[in-house]
C-alpha cells in the first residue's frame, strides 16, 4: 500500500542498529568492522552494504533516530503547561526511551567518547538535550536550572555507568527515575 512503511525494512534497520551498537561497544568503534556486523547479523557484507555504506552511516542513522525521538518529546512538552505533572511525565517518557531504545546507545557513547566527538550530529543532539533539561527545570533560577539538568544526568548515568553503580539495569533505571523526580518537584 502506498504511503505505508515497509515493516521488513524498518525491522532490518532496527536489527542492524542493535547489532552494530553491540559490536561497537564490545570491540570499540574504531576496531569494529562491517564484516563483524554482517557476520553477527548472519548476512553477507553486500547485503549489509545494501542498507549502509559504512559503519559511519550506521552510527549516523542511529543518532538520527535518537534525535527524532528527542524532537518528538520536545514537541509534546512544548504543548504542555510548565507544571510539575508535565516535568514528571517528561521524565517518565525519557526513562522509557533510556530503558529501551537508547540503552545500548548510551552504553556505546560512554565506551566510545572519541567516536561521539567526531560525529557531526553530536552538537545538535547536545542542544536538544539542553532544551529537555530546561523543560525539566522546576524554577527559572540557577538552582532550578541545575536541578533540571541533574535530573536528566541521573537518567544518563544509570544507563552508562552500570559497572560503577552496581545493581541491574532495571534497578539503576528505577533509582535514577526516583532521584530525577525528587529534583523536579
Amino acid at each position: 500500500m502506498a504511503g505505508q512503511p515497509d515493516g521488513r525494512r524498518t525491522d532490518t534497520r532496527v536489527r542492524i542498529h542493535e547489532v552494530a551498537l553491540e559490536v561497537f561497544t564490545e570491540h570499540g568503534y574504531e576496531r569494529a568492522t562491517m564484516r563483524e556486523i554482517a557476520d553477527r547479523l548472519g548476512v553477507t557484507r553486500p547485503a549489509l552494504y545494501y542498507h549502509y555504506r559504512s559503519k559511519e552511516d550506521i552510527l549516523a542513522s542511529v543518532h538520527d533516530e535518537l534525535a527524532t525521538s528527542v524532537d518528538e518529546l520536545l514537541e509534546w512538552a512544548g504543548g504542555q503547561p510548565a507544571a510539575r505533572a508535565t516535568r514528571r511525565e517528561l521524565l517518565r517518557r525519557l526513562h522509557a526511551l533510556m530503558s529501551g531504545p537508547w540503552h545500548a546507545f548510551s552504553r556505546f557513547a560512554q565506551a566510545n567518547e572519541a567516536a561521539m566527538r567526531d560525529l557531526s550530529a553530536t552538537a545538535g543532539f547536545a542542544y536538544r538535550m539542553d532544551q529537555v533539561g530546561a523543560l525539566l527545570s522546576p524554577a527559572d533560577s540557577v538552582e532550578g536550572r541545575l536541578k533540571g539538568r541533574l535530573a536528566l544526568t541521573a537518567l544518563f548515568m544509570a544507563t552508562a555507568r552500570g559497572g560503577q553503580l552496581g545493581g541491574t539495569d532495571a534497578e539503576r533505571m528505577a533509582a535514577a527515575l526516583d532521584a530525577a523526580n525528587s529534583l523536579v518537584k
